[in-house]
């Protein structure tokens, strides 16, 4: 195995860990429960390894670009589209953070969710992480609702959901859920309906 496999394969467990928020804290998975996560989502394993990568690489190039930028803005990969989430203090800074990702290989579209201008304080990160917390049983327990398929990102009260679901019903329902969460002030929507 090659060490990029190696690595994207242990990444992939991490991401899996903190699919549905940047905010969420890492859980380490077993095998077996990485290779569960995989078969319940709609997206081939070949595909959630190139989205892996492609995440590390826009991560890894914006760690060195500036440190802050690893802690205050959040990517997600889905289909080789990339959501960027978060925080940067000025413009010219967001419109480095979205150079880095519109360069880096195997890239599709860029959605550009930066907030500018404002400071992330720890006040406001706990309110996105209180927010996240209650997203998630709600969708886990929600009928038809397949919480594996959606990246889902909290930042100053905003929801920010990438990925697809399988019906026009089953992307209502979803959108309906994240609005009726307590907290949220908008939910910003780049689910598409992808029929197997």
């Amino acid at each position: 195995m090659s060490n990029l496999t190696s690595r994207l394969s242990l990444v992939a467990v991490a991401v899996a860990a903190t699919a549905f928020s940047s905010c969420a804290a890492p859980v380490v998975l077993g095998g077996a429960a990485a290779a569960g996560y995989v078969a319940l989502q709609n997206r081939p394993t070949s595909q959630i390894a190139a989205d892996t990568e492609i995440k590390l690489r826009i991560k890894d190039a914006l760690a060195q670009t500036r440190s802050n930028y690893f802690t205050d803005v959040s990517v997600d990969v889905f289909y080789g589209n990339v959501l960027l989430t978060g925080v940067v203090p000025t413009t010219s800074e967001g419109d480095v953070v979205l150079d880095i990702a519109r360069r880096t290989p195997n890239v599709g579209k860029v959605y550009n969710e930066l907030f500018v201008g404002s400071a992330y304080t720890v006040g406001q990160k706990a309110k996105d992480a209180w927010i996240s917390a209650q997203i998630q049983p709600r969708l886990l327990g929600a009928k038809d609702a397949y919480p594996l398929n959606y990246l889902i990102s909290v930042v100053n009260n905003h929801v920010y959901i990438l990925g697809d679901a399988l019906t026009q019903g089953e992307k209502d329902h979803v959108l309906h859920i994240l609005r009726t969460t307590r907290g949220v002030q908008q939910v910003h929507d780049y689910l598409v309906i992808r029929s197997e």
